[in-house]
């Protein structure tokens, strides 16, 4: 039973920590497109 059970507290850990991951991926992403699109409106003004 012992061994169902770290399993199952292993397999949670494993999910919480991707979802972390994902979070901040996903905020690391916004970022870079935020810029992108200053970028862009930045370039469509130049012209």
């Amino acid at each position: 039973m012992i061994y169902l059970a770290s399993a199952l507290i292993l397999m949670w850990l494993l999910v919480g920590g991707y979802l972390l991951f994902m979070l901040a991926r996903q905020r690391t992403l916004e970022k870079e497109l935020r810029s992108l699109e200053e970028r862009f409106q930045d370039r469509g003004h130049a012209d």
